[in-house]
């Protein structure tokens, strides 16, 4: 294992020193060139380089030529004189320039961005494999959550803007308390959003909270993000611990390069709750969104702000949520650009809590009436990014994390209702958490012939947690962890890639605990014609314990005593195995088809343990096996010009595997779910539907007996645009008024309405 760490090691420094010590040479360069044309095309909305992108280039003579995989291109002209320049690539509008006048000698840079067009088509990801490549290429499930999906979707929070994708499945307690979010069934309910086997990114680092494990997924901004990648199956090999389930890449905003200004606003209300819940409080919510970008000097820049505000549809469900966010992007020249990136949030908002009865489910006990949760979260972020050649590219990125948390149990002194769960008044008044993270992300790409592309980087993270007090949660730890990783990509002809790779993560809390884990993948893409595509992946994963599972003492909110177990071990995703395809049908549909196949060990569980004072008391450990099997599918289809329609479906059985199950039932796990998503455009006039069916779950083990029901929901949203700068928009959320649980006991808003509206403004007004 040495051995081999050290000699990644050993050839990321020669490719580095290869990038600092080599000349510089330009795409297209020669041997005295008369004329250049050169540049470098990207995606308008998220300044991702386009790869085989076609150029034709006339005048006297007519030239052709294409991007390479970094988007770059360029060209040499023997005779001078008026060019015109066009530009195509499916599934984006075209762009032309003309009257361009060549002078001999002359070295013209121009970069280009595409806007992406109506037609279903691959768009480009960078996830899968740490860089750009079309979705067809991917070797591996991914969906895409684009910004138009967003806003269709009628999304407040983040986490439900996976609310319609095919194998995801969010577990929530109020509409700001995300309790799980999985893929494929991977992530475990029952530890309230502690060690999610889910990774979130953030424009590609790690986004996930140091003390838990988890995402704050309701803290991400809505209003900052592009897009959202969603990869699915085992990717420890790129990414590290907690990539079990699959990896969730949020994508925010590019500045624009003009000066532009977004206004939006909205304002809604809930209907009341059934008049057996015998709850008559009208709840109602807003929110506002401001967004700026402009140029400044040889960059441009972006600043954002949202305020939303909610009353919630049940007692102990209200929020109130604040996000600032900014980047900017300086292009340094046209090979080497810098990123500096900041974000804040701030939400302070009820703590969720289980209902009283099923016939008074919108209220809860006296004693939870006055427990809240103040939240606050920092990002800091620098990226730096250098082509040299075409061959040869250097990222590095230098990244903050911080979250502070405060917990109250008894923000009325007057309510000394006791504790029913325990029996007793709340131990403590308040808790807090202060989780920081300091980080680095450094890998080279190394592209030394058409046929092979490889991938190199180290990874570092530093941690430092205080979680007070002591007696009660899991006190002051310091942990790091460095991870290097190597992958290639070959073409082993010109129907079928090959990519391999494999991480290795050593983890260690300071004096206390330390661990390695090595990660291996292998894939295959095979492309028969230009519009089939069949995929298959071999992977292995796991997932480091986080400090709230090793070290948590007492579950306050609960009533539940906890023998620490600071040596947990990883768990691990011993075998995942995916085999899909994907059918272009024409230019107007897309037609994808997985099997899958995870099998598990070392699952974290809670055991209950004996105590010699008779009261409950758990400990975390390695216990559970669990295999996890199924398949999903997915057709988008425009039917029209201006129709888009988009049917998924997943098949998921979960079994528990462990030695001492009591039954194959694996708790909290839902069978089938069914997504429909249409969109149609009439004018000025957009109309979206979306729907989703979700199967009741069979088992659950916090409170056996409230197993939730199965659901079917359906929302829908009108959108009037005028002189292409105002929008107005009307949305009924939950149409057929389901009362419905996606975790037992805590009910979720029935029927909502809203109304809002956004004003452009830009440099062309």
């Amino acid at each position: 294992m040495k051995h081999s760490v050290t000699n990644i090691l050993l050839s990321l420094i020669f490719l580095t020193f290869q990038y600092f010590t080599l000349e510089a040479q330009e795409i297209g360069s020669v041997t005295n060139p008369t004329i250049k044309v050169r540049g470098l095309i990207t995606e308008s909305k998220s300044d991702t380089p386009l790869p085989f992108v076609n150029i034709v280039i006339s005048g006297p003579r007519v030239i052709g030529c294409s991007s390479d995989k970094e988007g770059r291109f360029g060209v040499r002209l023997e005779e001078p004189g008026i060019y015109s320049i066009a530009v195509s690539y499916l599934g984006y509008e075209d762009w032309t320039i003309g009257n361009l006048k060549l002078d001999p000698g002359s070295d013209t840079l121009i970069n280009i961005e595409l806007e992406p067009s109506f037609i279903i088509t691959d768009e480009v990801v960078i996830t899968a494999t740490r860089k750009s490549q079309t979705l067809v290429s991917a070797p591996v499930s991914v969906d895409i959550v684009s910004r138009k999906s967003i806003e269709s979707q009628n999304v407040v929070t983040m986490d439900q803007a996976f609310d319609g994708i095919t194998g995801v499945d969010v577990t929530r307690s109020s509409r700001t308390n995300v309790q799980a979010l999985s893929i494929r069934g991977a992530s475990e309910v029952a530890g309230g959003g502690v060690g999610n086997r889910v990774l979130l990114l953030i424009d590609g680092r790690p986004a996930l909270s140091p003390d838990s494990g988890g995402a704050l997924w309701n803290l991400v901004p809505v209003n900052s993000i592009e897009k959202i990648e969603i990869v699915k199956g085992a990717y420890s090999s790129l990414f590290g611990s907690s990539a079990m389930g699959g990896v969730i890449n949020v994508i925010t905003k590019e500045p624009k390069g003009s000066y532009y200004t977004r206004i939006n606003t909205r304002y809604g209300f809930y209907d009341r709750a059934p008049t057996y819940t015998e709850y008559d409080k009208f709840g109602d919510f807003y929110s506002l969104d401001l967004s700026h970008s402009n140029k400044l000097k040889n960059g441009s820049y972006l600043l954002e702000f949202s305020k939303k505000s909610d009353d919630g549809h049940r007692e102990k469900s209200s929020f109130d949520q604040y996000n600032f966010y900014g980047k900017y992007h300086w292009r340094i020249s046209n090979n080497k650009s810098l990123k500096i990136s900041g974000n804040y949030n701030k939400i302070n908002n009820d703590t969720p809590a289980t209902w009283l009865t099923t016939t008074k489910a919108y209220s809860v006990a006296p004693h939870r009436k006055d427990d809240f949760q103040d939240r606050e979260e920092y990002n800091a972020d620098i990226y730096y990014s250098a082509v040299r050649s075409g061959k040869l590219k250097y990222t590095s990125r230098l990244y903050y994390y911080r979250n502070n948390s405060i917990y109250s149990f008894n923000d009325n002194p007057d309510n000394d209702t006791t504790n029913v769960n325990i029996g007793t008044s709340q131990i403590y008044d308040q808790t807090s958490i202060m989780a920081q993270r300091w980080g680095n992300v450094t890998q080279i790409d190394f592209n030394p012939t058409e046929k092979h592309y490889i991938i190199g980087g180290i990874e570092g993270s530093f941690d430092k947690i205080v979680a007070l007090p002591a007696n009660v949660l899991y006190g002051r730890h310091k942990a790091y962890n460095i991870g290097v990783y190597l992958q290639e990509e070959t073409e082993l002809n010109e129907k079928l890639i090959m990519t391999a790779g494999a991480r290795y993560d050593y983890y260690n809390i300071l004096n206390e605990f330390s661990e390695s884990n090595l990660s291996p993948k292998i894939s295959f893409v095979y492309n028969p014609t230009s519009k089939l595509s069949f995929r298959t992946l071999f992977g292995q994963a796991f997932r480091n314990p986080s400090i709230a599972e090793r070290f948590i003492k007492f579950e306050q909110g609960g009533g539940l005593e906890f023998v620490p177990n600071p040596d947990l071990k990883s768990e691990k995703l011993k075998l995942s195995v995916e085999l899909g395809g994907r059918y272009r049908i024409g230019n107007k549909g897309l037609f994808d088809l997985a099997f899958f196949y995870n099998d598990y060990s070392n699952l974290i569980s809670y055991l209950q343990v004996a105590n010699p004072e008779g009261k409950l008391l758990y400990q975390v450990v390695n216990l559970n096996k669990a295999v996890m099997q199924g398949f999903e599918t997915s057709i988008s289809y425009t039917v029209l010009k201006d129709w888009n329609v988009r049917l998924a479906y997943t098949y998921l059985d979960a079994k528990d595997t462990s030695d001492d199950r009591l039954n194959s039932t694996l708790a909290y796990k839902r069978k089938h779910s069914i997504h429909l998503n249409t969109t149609y455009n009439y004018k000025e006039l957009a109309l979206h539907f979306n729907a989703r069916y979700k199967s009741r779950i069979d088992e659950v083990f916090i409170y056996p007996g409230s197993e939730p029901e199965g659901y079917f929901l359906a929302d829908t949203r009108v959108d009037y645009k005028f002189k292409n700068r105002y929008r107005l928009f009307f949305t009924i959320d939950n149409i057929s008024d389901t009362q419905y649980e996606e975790i037992e006991r805590y009910r979720m808003p029935g029927r909502s309405y809203s109304i809002g509206c956004s004003f452009d403004i830009s440099g062309d007004d």
